[in-house]
Order: structure tokens, then sequence, then C-alpha cells
């Protein structure tokens, strides 16, 4: 058998233009003499050319719904395997466009400790309501169905009390067409609303459909958010809860990269507590860990928690890496962090051969003392080692006398 649903249709269509040519010849042919049978003619000729136009519609419907299926599972990869580099929100609002062709689109996020929805992707909407604008929960229609966490179409919003309906007149969003919203919502958390305007793909299942688009993305974020807590898990170190040698081996790459890309600076500081091995053996490996769980936190609550980066390189060494910071600012930081863990009252630090719990440190600089990664890690390992040799406790910058390649 061939042809399928659409050749069929065009077929049909075809037949029925054919019909509707005849119609017209045998009109010429006749004249005048067919007066009396003129009104069913045209009669015929109008259910004709009704005809044709609804299965023209058919076919139209038919061609858009199997574009849709071509276009949909691909969509649904991408929301599922969005991260921070590949936001899901453009995604969204790509499904919204497959299903409805609307005039207007826009997505909002909860912030539910503030009760406030903060506008991240729109399409269609007016220059007053940009990226970042917040509403409150119970503002204008998104925000009633923030507030009660229930899907709405124009029907529902005329249906509610003149109480609801005063507050949507006091709170109405100018220029925001929201004839159906949907709220994002996971178990009992939500997380957005999903609001559509001026749908030109119309039909009774409105609502429905955009609550299914709205149930896909509330799963799909949190499966990324399960993801990136997997990854992040993996990319920690269980004991001082900073970052592991794992994750800097990848980050010290993109950042390398990021510097040279904007030609910009680039620092990095290599740590190491001193006679580590003299308070293990001392005070013994719970205490020890003790001290290591106590310097991770020194190092986090010293850094720009928004750019900087704090790992457990190992035992008990430590690196921080400062994009965006020249080596003198990086050693002013460093400098900082030694004074800091040297104060801290360590349980048994009076023990110590110094007299305290104290650390070393190695600053280097890209491109200033290396051209890459490896290189970058190699110098301030070679300053630290300086600094050890110097007596410990002290920050040594690497030397710009020979800049390392590789």
């Amino acid at each position: 058998m061939s042809g399928g649903p659409l050749e069929l249709t065009s077929a049909v269509i075809g037949a029925v233009g054919g019909l509707l040519l005849a119609a017209a010849a045998l009109e010429l042919r006749n004249g005048a003499a067919g007066r009396g049978r003129e009104k069913e003619r045209l009669e015929a000729h109008r259910a004709l050319a009704w005809l044709g136009r609804q299965l023209q519609s058919v076919e139209d419907r038919s061609k858009e719904q199997s574009e849709m299926f071509q276009t949909l599972p691909d969509l649904v990869r991408q929301m599922f395997s969005a991260t921070g580099k590949r936001p899901m929100y453009p995604v969204v609002v790509k499904l919204v466009e497959l299903f409805f062709r609307p005039a207007q689109t826009a997505v909002f996020v909860a912030v539910p400790s503030e009760r406030t929805l903060r506008l991240v992707e729109g399409v269609g909407l007016p220059d007053t309501l940009g990226k970042g604008s917040v509403l409150e929960y119970g503002q204008g229609r998104p925000g009633l169905v923030a507030e009660s966490r229930i899907a709405m179409d124009a029907g529902d919003f005329e249906n509610v009390t003149t109480i609801t309906r005063l507050q949507l007149e006091a709170s109405i969003i100018p220029g925001l067409r929201a004839d159906v919203v949907a709220p994002i919502a996971y178990d009992e958390e939500l997380l957005g609303v999903i609001s559509v305007g001026g749908a030109v793909t119309r039909n009774e299942h409105e609502k429905r459909l955009l609550k299914m688009v709205a149930d896909l993305t509330a799963s799909a974020l949190v499966h990324v958010r399960q993801l990136k807590n997997s990854q992040e898990m993996a990319n920690m170190d269980g004991l001082t809860e900073t970052y592991n040698k794992r994750y800097l081996q990848s980050r010290i790459n993109e950042d390398v990269a990021r510097a040279e890309a904007a030609n910009s600076a680039l620092s990095l500081l290599i740590l190491d507590i001193d006679h580590f091995k003299h308070y293990n053996d001392t005070n013994g490996h719970i205490e020890g860990d003790d001290v290591l769980k106590r310097i991770g936190a020194i190092l986090k609550g010293a850094i720009r928690e928004d750019t900087d980066v704090v790992v457990r390189y190992g035992g008990e060494e430590f690196v921080i890496v400062f994009p965006g910071a020249i080596k003198s600012v990086a050693s002013r930081h460093a400098e900082s962090i030694r004074r800091a863990v040297e104060t801290h009252p360590f349980k048994h630090a009076a023990r110590q051969p110094l007299g305290a719990v104290t650390i070393s440190g190695g600053v280097a600089s890209f491109p200033e003392d290396a051209k890459n990664s490896v290189a970058l890690l190699r110098a301030a390992d070679q300053a630290l080692y300086e600094a050890k040799a110097a007596g410990r406790n002290k920050i040594v910058t690497a030397s710009t006398a020979t800049v390392i390649a590789s």
C-alpha cells in the first residue's frame, strides 16, 4: 500500500479541486439555461469549498503533529541534560512554542523564602517585564497560580471569588497576557510558574497540555539538581568539605583557558600544614583530622565565594585558585590566611615545633610565572618548597626570573 495519511489527504484535496473546476466549466457551458439549478450548483460549490478547507486543515494539523513528534523527543532530551552551561529554561520556551505558538511566554522560578517569582525566560513580553523581574506570590495571574499551585485558564480566572478577582485587578501586570498559567511543582515544592498568552494553536485541552509541560519541567529540574548534587559530591573531599584533586584537574584547565581568552590574570596558592606528621604522631589521627577540617573551614571562610576555589590537594596540602587576581593580590590573601591559621586556637598547638599550628605556602600567577596549568602548579609548588626551606610559616611568591613553560 503506498502513501500515508498526508499523501491520501493531498489526493482527496486534489480530487475536490478537480470537482470544483468541473463544476465551473459545466456552469459556463450551460449559461443561462441552467438558472433553475443555479442555487443548487452554488450550494454544491460552497459545500465542496468547505470540504476542501476542512481537508486542508486536516493536512495542516497532520503536518504540525508530524513536526511536533519529530521535535519533541530532542527537546525533552535537552531538558534532562541541561546544565549550568546549557540552561533549561530556553528549552522550556521552545517546548511551549511547539505546543501553543503563543504571542507571549513567561517562565518564572520560585524563591520560596521570599515568596516571590523571578522571571528567567520570556518571549514577546513587554519591556517593563525583563529577565530578573520579580512578582510576589498572589500578584497577577502568575502569582495567584504560585499561591494556589493549581493550573488555571481564562475560564478559571473568570470564575474566581469576588475577593480574588479584586486582588487580581489590583495587581494586574501591564502588558502581560496570561491566558493559561501552570505551576512548576514537584511533590510539595514549588519550583516556578509557566505563563502562556495569545496561543495560535488552541484547543480545549490547553490547561492540561501546559500542566503537562510544567510537570515535565519540574521532573527535569529535579533530575538535573540531583545529578549536580551527585557530581558535586564526587568532586568533594569528605573530610574537609573542600573540593578534591579530581575537581582541580578539570577546573584549573578551564580557568587558565578563560584567563588566556580574556587576557586576565590567574593566581594559585599551594599551602602545606607545617610539621603535620609530628601533630599526628603526638596527638593521634583523630586530632589530626580535626585540624584538617578546621583549616578547610578557615580557607573557605577566607575566599571570594563566587570566584575562588579551595581544594584539598592531598594529605595536608591545599590549593586555592584565585581567578582574575594578580600575584600581589593573591599574596596578600595568602598572608592573611597564614596569619588566620597561626592565631587559631587549635588544640595541642603548643606542642608543635613552632609553638603553633602553622602553614607554608607558595604563590604563582598565569601568565607571569607559567604558560599553562601544569606549569602554574609546578611554579607554585616550587615556591612552597622555598617557603619550607626558609624555616616554614611563610608565604613565598614564585620568582619571575624563570618563567616555567611546561
